[in-house]
């Protein structure tokens, strides 16, 4: 019998400060009730410190929570559509950071299916003998590409990492199938024009390039649909049905997105679990950062059967279904934190708000709020 990837340790970097429904309102036309009713989210967090420090302490909880240490590890590989640099990659720098001297690095871009897409990719790895460690990020600093003012996208992202450790084992528990698509058709749909190599790099770029393009009826309807037959084709591949199913973790995309996904799966609200209200969606770090609420929160057990369906920008979207392993507690904890900081949410955001004022009507030199 081959191997499977078991999750052996899981970690999260949620940053201090907290950017609420009740600060939008501050420097948008929205209420608290109107973001709520249509996302579910009460408020998200803004980074104060680059992605990839985030990443780190991400890394360094979820190996505490394996009992490894970092020169054990084979593989890291790191799902982020906001990297602090192409390169070197955000994994190369979180292996030197670490001292995971022995492991191969990757970056990986899915969008908010990264994280599925990027254990799609290990779990093959594990069950051919290649690697036997893997330590699997998804981080994201989004708040770089929003516009304040705009309350068709900064409504709904936020920033974050987490982390988990997957293990060769022998055993019934892991990754028991997998499924993977996309529709690049449809790739207008959500766009950030600027974090690329699209057009004349000597040349300022139009502000409006700088910031999420997003369309979010279209989304929301590919979106349900397309996690709801990722989850039921995934379940016939484990040989499995939707009764089997324990609990889902999906891709905290929007609280609207999840209950309509999961209706149409056949799946009770009991069995869904959520950490959107106070995180908001974190693409990539999303699934991540659940795994570990949900273990904290006593919601994974030996045995369950856990779903973990996503979709996001690209179009793409991917499902993995687990036998989840006997670690349920942590083995171990890693005590350090982010840097402290002083600094309002704010400041956090002033040179954003000044830099997309004059498509507001607004001069960057008036109050920021």
């Amino acid at each position: 019998m081959s191997p499977k990837a078991v999750i052996t340790g899981w970690g999260k970097c949620v940053p201090p400060v907290e950017l609420t429904n009740q600060d939008l309102e501050k420097v948008m036309d929205t209420n608290d009730q109107w973001i709520f009713e249509r996302t579910g989210i009460k408020s998200r967090r803004i980074s104060h410190v680059e992605g990839t420090d985030l990443a780190e302490l991400a890394a360094r909880r979820a190996l505490a929570c394996a009992g490894l240490q970092p020169e054990e590890l084979d593989l890291i590989v790191v799902a982020s559509t906001t990297p602090e640099l192409l390169c070197p990659s955000v994994a190369a720098m979180i292996q030197d950071r670490l001292g995971a001297v022995n492991a191969g690095t990757f970056d990986l871009n899915a969008a908010c299916s990264g994280f599925v897409y990027a254990t799609a990719n290990i779990t093959g790895m594990i069950e051919s003998g290649f690697v036997k460690k893997v330590l699997v990020i998804g981080a994201e600093k989004l708040h770089i590409a929003m516009d304040y003012r705009d309350r068709s996208t900064a409504i709904l992202f936020g920033d974050g990492a987490g982390a988990a450790v997957y293990e060769a084992t022998e055993g019934d528990a892991g990754v028991l199938a997998v499924d993977l698509g996309a529709d690049g058709s449809m790739g207008y749909t959500m766009v950030f024009p600027s974090l690329g190599t699209r057009g004349e790099p000597y040349e300022a770029r139009p502000i409006e390039d700088v910031r999420l393009y997003f369309e979010g009826q279209p989304i929301f309807k590919m979106a349900v649909k397309g996690m709801a037959a990722s989850t039921e084709k995934t379940l016939e591949r484990a040989g499995l049905t939707v009764d089997d199913v324990d609990l889902v973790i999906p891709h905290q995309a929007n609280a609207r997105i999840i209950d309509a996904a999961t209706r149409r799966m056949g799946i009770p609200p009991e069995k869904v679990f959520t950490n959107i209200e106070n995180l908001g969606n974190t693409a990539a770090a999303s699934i991540p950062m659940a795994i570990s609420d949900a273990a904290a929160a006593g919601r994974l057990h030996p045995g369950d059967i856990v779903a973990f369906p996503a979709f996001g920008g690209g179009i793409t979207w991917g499902t993995l279904i687990m036998r989840w392993g006997q670690r349920t507690e942590p083995v171990g904890t890693h005590q350090g934190e982010l840097p402290p900081t002083d600094a309002t949410v704010f400041d956090l955001l002033e040179n954003n708000l000044r830099f997309f004022a004059p498509l507001h009507g607004r001069d960057s030199a008036d109050p920021i709020i």
